[in-house]
């Protein structure tokens, strides 16, 4: 069993993992989590001291979700469109062809295990360390056991039904799967532990920002609990973040996405990214005008989900639009860099649609995430930090409990308006008064417009069971033909299907059913 073996890997060698992925500087108690790896340690001298159990620790943190599962994770669901050309194994999750063969969706399930296993093998060692601190070996703990629920809260939102393995294991074991329920119980019951020990900080350092917080731990069990409609436990816990008093709204939108807005009181809880240590391309899933490769394009059905704040204009539909649009998405007539965008078929820059394997094929570029001033020097060095969990996200989650419980007060109104009346989105407020249909819709509308491209669309889609969504012709830009001179909207015949029979639960990877006779596959797949 693929997962198995890792276990193994990280228990013999873990000192190896670990070094390879992140290693601190020599000063200093606690070591940061975006450094260069610069060598390994003998396993024989391996969980002698402190330092030794921190970079284990923060070997665990290297499986974060990132760029793939923030971005390219909307990129398969009605709001976007994953771009064929590099990886088209995760497009056929979009368009319904998805198999227990594919690679993309194997690499996660890997990297989630990887990440288990390492916090296993933390876990399984740590209290062979003698010289620590009692604290920071309580705060050590609590981290490793905070980031092994995070992996499997994941591997139940997209696989269901997966082997909870809490321990090292010998090469040869195999392990059943376990139940969906089981798993959330679990990782509500572990978040429940580490929120009560009191082990994890409110906030770090400087050197150590970045590391899982008690408001990250609250904040998760939110989620979890809200995934699998346990409204009361979303609702308490979106409450104790907010009762924190240490997170609120960054008041500039776009600059939230960009280096201006890293590590502000909206993150709790992020992916680190820092030169001399992992960066990405910033401009890589953009447009083809400023380096990018279109990986991951916005589509109409995201354009249709942002109101309009003024009259409809006829000969232009993107005026009186939603800020956040304009914040997100790049089309044709905003500046981009230097110069304008223009995608439209007649376009004579590197940005019209099928103008190159690099250009859109709809006609929108994504924005957010791109910050072109800090940038455009080197935009390989890229090191905005992939946010997993913001402030906003916690007031929509506190809004939506309250209102599937119908406790419906002035507090639900509050929270939704909050993130309305953004300085710089200052959309008109939600009236109260409205039935609880009435609310859901808005809330569940209003995640669409505030949380675009940042991962969380297609658990929302499959906890509200509404992957039928995804299902139609792939519909992008508007632009005028020059033909007809009419205003249309760019299409290729493209069609999204989904299975709601099958495709709410991703396929156990065809690896792990070779090797493994007791593990299950999820139903309506062929092994």
């Amino acid at each position: 069993m693929k997962i198995i073996m890792k276990k193994v890997y990280i228990t013999k060698v873990l000192v190896l993992s670990a070094i390879s992925l992140f290693f601190g500087c020599a000063d200093g108690l606690d070591e940061g989590l975006d450094l260069e790896p610069t060598g390994a340690v003998s396993e024989t001298v391996y969980w002698s001291s402190e330092r030794d159990a921190i970079l284990a620790v923060n070997a665990i943190y290297n499986e974060l979700d990132g760029t793939q599962s923030v971005i390219e994770l909307d990129g398969i669901t009605d709001i976007g469109f994953r771009s064929a050309s590099n990886v088209p194994t995760f497009n056929d999750v979009r368009l319904g062809e998805i198999d227990p063969s594919n690679a993309t969706i194997t690499a996660i399930w890997e990297r989630y295990y990887r990440g288990i296993g390492k916090a296993n093998g933390v876990l399984a060692n740590i209290d062979r360390v003698e010289d620590g601190n009692a604290a920071t070996m309580a705060r050590l703990t609590a981290e490793a056991r905070f980031l092994r629920a995070y992996y499997y809260m994941q591997l139940a939102s997209l696989w269901c039904n997966v082997p909870l393995i809490l321990e090292p294991l010998d090469v040869n074991d195999q392990r059943p799967t376990n139940s969906k329920e089981e798993i959330v119980d679990f990782v509500i019951s572990e978040l429940d532990a580490i929120i009560n020990s009191e082990a994890l900080p409110q906030s770090y350092n400087a050197d150590n920002v970045g590391r899982v917080t008690h408001g990250a731990a609250l904040a998760t069990k939110a989620r979890v609990a809200i995934r699998n409609n346990r409204y009361e436990l979303a609702r308490d816990a979106s409450l104790a973040v907010m009762n924190l008093g240490i997170y609120s709204l960054y008041p500039d939108y776009q600059e939230l996405f960009q280096a201006a807005g890293q590590n502000s009181t909206e993150v709790i809880f992020d992916r680190q990214y820092a030169v001399g240590g992992n960066t990405y391309n910033n401009f890589g899933y953009s447009a083809a005008s400023i380096g990018g490769n279109s990986t991951v394009e916005p589509m109409m059905e995201l354009f249709e989900k942002y109101e309009y704040i003024g009259p409809v204009n006829p000969d232009d539909p993107y005026e009186n639009k939603d800020p956040r649009w304009d914040y997100n998405v790049y089309y044709t007539g905003q500046p981009i860099g230097n110069n304008t965008y223009n995608s439209w078929p007649n376009s004579s820059t590197p940005d019209r649609v099928s103008g190159s394997e690099w250009a859109t094929l709809y006609g929108y570029n994504l924005k957010k995430w791109v910050d072109y001033e800090t940038f455009v020097e080197n935009p390989s060095l890229g090191d905005v930090n992939m946010i997993l969990i913001r402030y906003a996200d916690v007031l929509l989650m506190y809004a939506e409990a309250k209102t599937e419980l119908n406790e419906i007060d002035a507090s639900v109104y509050d929270a939704i308006n909050d993130i309305r009346q953004r300085p710089t989105v200052e959309m008109p407020e939600i009236t109260e008064g409205k039935t609880q249909a009435e609310l859901r819709e808005i809330i569940r509308d209003e995640r669409v417009k505030e949380l675009a491209f940042e991962g969380l669309r297609l658990f929302d889609l499959n906890r509200w069971q509404l992957g039928e969504e995804k299902v139609g012709l792939l519909e992008g830009m508007y632009y005028i033909n020059e033909s007809s001179g009419e205003w249309e909207v760019m299409n290729y015949g493209q069609v999204a299907r989904f299975n709601p029979d099958r495709d709410y639960c991703w396929p156990v990877p065809q690896k792990e059913m070779d090797i493994n006779d007791v593990i299950t596959q999820n139903p309506g797949y062929t092994n």
